[in-house]
């Protein structure tokens, strides 16, 4: 299910989805945006360890992170492109999981009360976070083939 399906409208925007939510007043949604696709690449350097003066793989991540234009869906404008060493990549992987973790703690308190989260958007959320949890376990497991 791409992004796309879980746009969040105006209220005076025509509603052509059944399944769309539409927010009340347009302060949040004049602000909000979807990144639409996420590239990350493999570079691989030569370096010297200062600590024995040995030579070791240094890997280094291009990560890319692009959204729509909301003129033409075609054409993305990209929000981040750098690159970065494999474990800053993992620090930025553990530290959005840990505010992901206390935004979930907090979305579950306010769910107790009167007024649910949308099923279809908390569905996929489920959904990507367990293949997150899926990819991170595959990728621990090539790291520790590696030694």
């Amino acid at each position: 299910m791409p992004n796309e399906d879980l746009d969040a409208l105006k209220p005076d925007e025509a509603q052509s989805d059944p399944g769309s939510v539409v927010l009340y007043g347009s302060a949040l949604v004049d602000r909000l945006t979807y990144i639409s696709t996420t590239f990350s690449s493999l570079i691989m350097s030569i370096g010297k360890a200062a600590r024995d003066d040995r030579d070791v793989l240094v890997p280094l991540v291009e990560v890319k992170f692009e959204g729509p234009t909301g003129q033409d869906d075609a054409v993305s404008k990209t929000f981040f492109s750098e690159l970065v060493p494999l474990e800053n990549l993992a620090f930025v992987l553990e530290d959005i999981s840990n505010d992901l973790t206390t935004i979930c703690r907090h979305l579950s308190a306010v769910s107790a009360g009167p007024v649910k989260p949308d099923f279809k958007r908390l569905g996929e959320t489920k959904r990507l976070l367990n293949e997150a949890r899926d990819n991170i376990e595959k990728c621990l497991a090539e790291l520790e083939g590696i030694g």
